[in-house]
């Protein structure tokens, strides 16, 4: 079984370059469950609820972010700077 290290992921949000439908963009809280550090990640919907591994930026262990995080909401794409 191969481990996926090395392969080229196409990621669901570069979806609409290539003709398909944009995918909705999660605002995410996660809680590592390691050191219990929290913070913020963006990731499509897809991803999330495939159960990716993330990485704590803390201590630098993997965990699921469907089973430690909190989908804040829908994070709105624009076209202009929100600045």
């Amino acid at each position: 079984m191969s481990s996926g290290e090395g392969e080229a992921w196409e990621f669901p949000e570069d979806w609409e370059y290539s003709g398909g439908v944009p995918e909705r963009l999660l605002r995410i809280r996660a809680k590592c469950p390691y050191c219990g550090h929290t913070f913020e990640v963006e990731m499509g919907e897809s991803w999330y609820n495939m159960g990716i591994s993330i990485t704590c930026p803390k201590c630098g262990k993997q965990f699921s972010v469907s089973m430690y995080g909190e989908v804040l909401g829908e994070v709105k794409r624009s076209g202009k700077s929100s600045k």
